[in-house]
């Protein structure tokens, strides 16, 4: 999987991020607040991504459904959802198979990415979420609020081979903490996952 990353060296980020903390702390605002928060990630090192550009970019499959998909880390399958009529169009990206998001771009179980499908008509899907390898997951307590994202093979149980873990910043905005492929033995364990 290829990502089109922001990339900022990190001396800068770091004098950048000491600006925009300085402007948080006069004035309160939540634009200043995102861009301290992206560069607080770049100042780790961190490579950031626009999701809705991922998903993009990634392309798409004739039914509509996207190539790309993303849900949290700890899920075990991951359903997608294109509504096409809605205003802005957008993809919902779900960890349970019936839940919703009327509002926020990232919900307890769901991820709303907006962004323009070639479907013409309603179509979901569902695939097996990669694990994270032990060297690269964090504690439980982290794992709830990071993300996976990956190529999809196709919308079924067939497991991924190449994810990445991502933790949200704020928007549209996400740091890549990892990346890695999965090997045979693993896409093999991953695909014995029963549908729920």
């Amino acid at each position: 999987m290829n990502l089109a990353t922001i990339e900022i060296p990190v001396d800068e980020a770091k004098e950048r991020l000491a600006e925009y903390e300085a402007a948080v702390r006069q004035d309160r605002n939540a634009e200043d607040e995102a861009i301290a928060a992206g560069y607080r990630a770049a100042a780790r090192g961190l490579p950031i991504i626009r999701l809705s550009q991922a998903i993009a970019d990634g392309g798409w499959f004739d039914d509509g459904l996207p190539r790309i998909a993303v849900v949290r880390a700890d899920a075990q399958q991951c359903w997608v959802r294109v509504n096409h009529w809605q205003a802005p169009e957008q993809v919902l990206f779900s960890a349970t198979p019936d839940a919703d998001n009327r509002g926020a771009l990232v919900g307890r179980h769901t991820v709303r990415v907006p962004v323009k499908s070639p479907a013409r008509h309603w179509t979901r899907g569902r695939t097996v979420v990669p694990v994270v390898p032990p060297r690269f997951r964090p504690r439980p307590a982290r794992l709830r609020r990071c993300h996976t994202l990956w190529e999809v093979e196709s919308w079924t149980p067939e497991p991924p081979k190449d994810p990445a873990l991502l933790r949200h910043i704020r928007g549209d905005l996400w740091a890549v903490l990892a990346v890695w492929d999965l090997t045979e033995l693993e896409r093999a364990v991953l695909a014995q996952r029963s549908s729920p």
